[in-house]
This record gives structure tokens, sequence and C-alpha cells, in this order.
């Protein structure tokens, strides 16, 4: 049975009240993308890196940041370029494809590319990041483009299941069937992305496209425009995504060094703690979007603060594995309240026009979270001379976000349900 076509869709489900389970599936591609591909590339390309460069850390460090050089380049460009064919009537989706086939050659070529040396190596990696950073702002902003602005909290929802239930199956996959293996069924899968992409999504055309031209003087434009605040509650929610991919990064790269520290468990033990988040993902990510649309954005990211912080507070006073598995599950399930609320709330406002390029600052602004993350840690970890503190790190980036959040007025950035699927109203 055909999948119902996204566009026809979107048209009828805010009049009949329908809600657009395609279209939040489809969107939500985007999330299992990342899911495929992410944890894979954490659990095997530093070893890789590694047989080819020996113990060199320096080196080590250079190569692997390669990803963040490509995401910084390509994430803002793919969004301009993007915007600039979404307002001539070409849609988003010429961008994302060549994406997602490059990433699945650069999956399928980089277990094997270490046998050309370390330029064999770097090919690879410039395959697969290329791929993954050329994709991910037009689809971000795909999920506003497709989705009814009152649906946009479920559309984002299934974009975190999508990338949790993914994380989980490939990193089983892994331990199951090897390194060769999962990255050529990953390979597969990205592939069989770009063909529910290409065949089921059909973007909407607006009835007289704009001709705007985006240009990096646009570009810069738009970002002292959030640094300024002249959306309402942009430069707010950019500092709590911010807090948030900064509690998050704590989390993912401290753990297991804090849980062998502090438990006495082994290194492989700790694994559970990671499937733990992974499941408090799965569980949370639908209903966190619909409890957005029911209660509101900004309330339902409080409320997952909230819920973050003391979970994360309990985690510091607990003394073994055993207890603090649950709670870890309990603290990323709050955590999906926000994850997927952030971005409906910050993109409600954003001309059509606009969305591709500031969907990208929206993820650099991620990324800088996540590029701040491990060297402050570090740092605060060297100030404590243990790793025993990483709960009450995470509560405290945790409060403040919560604290960010508290800056954006009322009703800034709620759903729309009067000025139609674009959710944009323009004085």
């Amino acid at each position: 049975m055909a999948v119902p076509d996204a566009a026809v869709t979107l048209d009828r489900s805010p009049a009949q009240g329908v809600v657009p389970y395609a279209a939040c599936a489809l969107v939500g591609l985007g999330g299992l993308f990342a899911g495929v591909t992410g944890p894979l590339v954490s659990t095997f390309l530093p070893p890789l890196v590694q047989k080819v460069l020996g113990d060199d850390r320096t080196a080590i460090g250079l190569v692997m940041a390669l990803d963040n050089v490509l995401l910084l380049l390509l994430v803002p460009l793919a969004g301009a370029a993007s915007d600039r064919l979404r307002t001539r009537g070409h849609g988003r989706r010429p961008i994302m494809l060549p994406g997602l086939v490059l990433a699945a050659a650069g999956m399928a070529l980089l277990p094997e590319s270490t046998r050309a040396g370390l330029a064999g190596l770097l090919g690879g990696m410039m395959l697969l990041f290329a791929g993954i950073n050329v994709q991910r702002s037009p689809f971000q902003a795909l999920i506003a483009d497709l989705v009814p602005s009152r649906y946009r909290s479920l559309a984002t929802g299934s974009v975190t299941f999508q990338m949790c239930a993914g994380a989980i199956f490939f990193l089983m996959l892994g331990q199951m069937l090897g390194m060769q293996a999962a990255y050529r069924i990953a390979a597969v899968t990205v592939l069989a992305i770009a063909v529910a992409v290409a065949s089921w999504i059909r973007e909407p055309h607006d009835a007289e496209p704009q001709r705007e031209t985006t240009t990096f003087r646009s570009m810069a434009d738009a970002a002292r425009s959030a640094l300024r605040g002249d959306v309402a509650g942009l430069r707010a929610i950019f500092v709590a995504s911010l807090l948030l991919q900064l509690t998050f990064q704590t989390f993912t790269t401290w753990y297991a060094l804090h849980a062998t520290e502090r438990f006495g468990v082994r290194p492989e033990d700790v694994t559970v703690g990671f499937i733990a988040w992974a499941v408090g993902g799965v569980i949370g990510a639908l209903p966190a979007g619909i409890v957005g649309g029911r209660i509101g954005r900004r309330k339902t990211m409080l409320l997952g603060f909230a819920l973050m912080a003391a979970t994360l507070v309990l985690l510091n006073l607990v003394t073994s594995l055993t207890q603090a598995t649950p709670l870890i599950a309990v603290a990323s399930a709050a955590w999906t309240l926000p994850t997927v609320n952030a971005y409906p709330l910050f993109i409600e406002p954003v001309p059509r026009r606009r969305r591709g390029i500031l969907a990208a600052l929206f993820l650099l602004c991620i990324a800088l979270g996540g590029a701040i993350g491990d060297p402050l840690n570090g740092s605060l970890f060297d100030l404590f001379g243990s790793y025993r503190p990483l709960f009450m790190v995470m509560a405290v980036y945790t409060a403040l976000a919560f604290a960010a959040v508290l800056m954006v007025a009322r009703g800034t950035g709620e759903a729309d349900t009067v000025h139609g699927e674009d959710g944009v109203i323009v004085a």
C-alpha cells in the first residue's frame, strides 16, 4: 500500500482536524538518519583513526575535528541554498538527496578506507561527513514546510523517537555483527531513506514564489538579527538549546569515566547507562510532542527542565549503578520534553523564505553547545579533582536552561491555529 502523498495530507489535515501521521513519519526520517549514522561513527571511527595514526593523540584529535569543520562550512551553506531553491519553487529535496547519497557512500566505504592509509581514511570521512552535514538544515527546515503549526511538536517527537530507536538498533547490531556488517547495513538504510524522501515527500509550492536571493550577506544579517533578539523569544531559545545540548554532551562524553570511578564497575558495564538514555528517549519522544501540542511548547519545556533537574539531583545521591540506570532513563524521558518542543517554538515566527538559514543557525547553536562542552567540563572536573560532580554539573546547566525559557514571553512561538498551516503571522 502506497504511503499517502504528504502534500495532500497536509492540505487536508488542518481543515478536517486529522493528524498528519504520514508527514510526521516522513520528516522523522531525519532523526532515523542520525540514529543510524551517529552511534556507529562514535563507536567505530575513533579506533579506525587510531589504527592509521597510532597513539599520536594530537593527530587523532585533529582528524576527528573534520566533522566540526565541515559542519561549520556546510550546514549554513546548505540551509541558505535550500532557501534559494525553495523560493524559486524547486523545494529543498535537491539539496537533501545528494547529501543522503554521499552519506550512504561514506558509510559503505569507511570500514575499508584504512587500506589506502591516511588518504583513504580522510576520503571516506569527507564523503560521510559532507553527506551528513549537507542534509541537516534542509531536513530541519522541512519540518516547518510540511507539517502544520499545531502538529510540529509531534513531528519533532517523531524525529527524536526514530533517532533513539535507530541508535538502539544499530548499537546492538554493531555489537552482534561487527563494524563492517553494521556499516554496510547502515549504508543500505540511508539509501532507503533517500528513496523514501524522493518518492513520498511532496513539498508544497507557493502560489507566487519569491525571487529573493540568499547571499552571504543575508546569512550574516540573519545571524545578527537572531543575536539582537529582533524575533521575539529567538535569542532565549538559542541559549536554552545550547544549554540543553551542553547537558546532553556532558553525559555522552563523561558518563563512562564517571561511572567507572564512582561505582567501581568495568568499562563494559557502563554501556547499560547509554542504552537506558536511548530507551528513555524512545519512551518520551512522542508523548513530549503530544504534551507540547496540548499545554503549549513553553510550558512543556519548563516542565521538562524542572523534571530533568530534579532527576539529576537524585542521580547525584544514588550509590550504585543499579539505582542510577532507571533514573538515567527518567532523565532522558524528561529531556525529550524540551528537545522536542524547542525547534517548533523557535521556528514558528520565522517566514518560509528564511527557514533554511535560521534552521542552520539553530543547528550551529546546538553544535556550539557540544563544542564548548568537552573542554569546559574537563576544566571543571580538573578543578574538582574527580568526575563525581557529573550529574550536579548537568543539573546546573538544566537550571540555567529553565531560566532562559522563562525569558520567553507567554504565547511566543506557540502553535498557530488561526492563520493557516504556515504558522507565520505577517503584520
